[in-house]
């Protein structure tokens, strides 16, 4: 689904991203973990061609930087942290804009494009906010909401930019299940985040950004916490806990005495 290749990134004559070589298959829910300013934005915007780079990027046997704008647009949709819209939008009329990127210049959504704005908050289990305005509804929903637009627009790769920041707990929950339920449908999802905890109980897969380069593997096998303390400079544990049965792991920040504290 998604292959990369020798990516080479610079950005303001400094070198962001060296020598990154994975491939990701269909069906994934991906977490993409590192440092603020590791380049994680940097890698979404290479992947949506909108950044000088080299190297190769393909995607569903594609490859992006020979797509025109509207032909890449049907394969990849992003979801940026913020997303804002007029408040007197409604939850269809927002789905319904993922639709325009099948369109023709000038050509306005007919009846195909609104069933498929429907199937999207279908598929979503939000079909009952449609008529609700966007401004009104939580978080929570307003993220699921945007994931819907990205489903009508027919994009099989969806880059989320911390979808969760900002949330409360319930809604971080609420994205997370659903990430992973488009990916059981056969959907790549990406998803950047600062929260391991998200990435060990969620993720299929992990992309690990660090000094430039990149590490993917599984979050059972990546995400120890030797590696989670040098990533963020901070000593963590990786714990794990039985749940009704099940192993779960989690990241919990071991003890670290601060010294100008503790001589006051």
């Amino acid at each position: 689904m998604l292959r990369v290749t020798n990516l080479n990134v610079h950005y303001a004559q400094k070198l962001v991203l060296q020598q990154l070589n994975f491939t990701l298959p269909a069906g994934q829910s991906v977490c993409l973990l590192g440092q603020n300013g590791a380049g994680k934005t940097t890698f979404f915007r290479a992947i949506l061609n909108t950044i000088a780079y080299q190297g190769k990027i393909v995607i569903a046997g594609q490859n992006t930087k020979k797509l025109p704008r509207a032909a890449l647009a049907k394969k990849v949709a992003y979801i940026p942290q913020n997303h804002e819209a007029p408040a007197n939008f409604s939850v269809f009329e927002m789905v319904l804009m993922g639709t325009t990127a099948n369109l023709k210049p000038f050509q306005q959504p007919g009846k195909a494009e609104e069933k498929r704005a429907l199937a999207a908050l279908e598929r979503l289990g939000i079909r009952y906010l449609q008529h609700d305005y966007f401004g009104e509804i939580s978080g929570g929903e307003q993220q699921l909401v945007t994931v819907a637009r990205s489903v009508a627009q027919n994009s099989r790769v969806i880059l989320m930019d911390e979808p969760c920041a900002n949330l409360d707990f319930g809604n971080q929950m609420m994205v997370l299940e659903m990430a992973r339920e488009l990916a059981r449908q056969g959907f790549l999802i990406i998803q950047s985040t600062h929260e391991p905890n998200h990435a060990l109980n969620y993720a299929d897969q992990i992309l690990l950004l660090e000094k430039q380069r990149m590490t993917v593997g599984k979050p059972d096998k990546l995400l120890t916490s030797q590696r989670l303390s040098r990533l963020y400079h901070y000593p963590v544990k990786v714990v794990t806990v039985n749940v009704d049965g099940q192993q779960k792991r989690f990241c919990i920040a071991a003890r670290k005495e601060l010294k100008h504290v503790a001589n006051l």
